[in-house]
């Protein structure tokens, strides 16, 4: 299994940390659930995608190209809740990690890291941000370019 999870809109992404997509996208569901919208057809089968997209790096961080400009819009602001929310910490230790339900009895791999720090799933959440509104800058093969630190143990 690959350390780096694509993380796709349309044409364009970029590849980050699969320990850091995934303790991403758990705050991102959280926000999702608490949303007005969680009970949509469209951001209830996005949170089912993204509850399997967090334990099974192999699959990648796609976002649905056919949402309509207001769909995106809510997907930005529950982006921007979840980095908030991520912000709000300085790390998170593996033992919280690893106990978060997604599918089934599958759990978040930290790949023996003691704690991860929040500084670059923010920037992660960041990204997609950019992935998402286009900002990200192009990359040599026409990808969206997005220098992700691989570092994510705290310090």
């Amino acid at each position: 299994m690959s350390k780096s999870q694509a993380v796709k809109f349309g044409t364009k992404g970029f590849w980050a940390f699969d320990v850091a997509v995934g303790v991403f996208l758990k705050h991102l569901i959280d926000a999702a659930q608490e949303s007005a919208e969680a009970k949509t057809e469209w951001l209830s089968k996005a949170i089912s995608d993204w509850r399997v997209w967090a334990v099974i790096g192999d699959f990648g961080f796609h976002l649905d190209e056919h949402w309509s400009a207001e769909q995106r819009s809510s997907v930005i602001s529950l982006l921007e809740k979840a980095c908030d929310t991520v912000a709000r910490r300085n790390c998170i230790p593996a033992e919280e990690i690893v106990s978060w339900p997604f599918v089934d009895d599958l759990r978040i791999y930290t790949r023996g890291l003691n704690e991860v720090a929040t500084a670059p799933v923010v920037e992660l959440g960041r990204a997609v941000i950019a992935l998402l509104r286009d900002e990200l800058p192009e990359g040599a093969k026409g990808e969206a370019y997005w220098p992700m630190r691989r570092d994510v143990t705290a310090r």
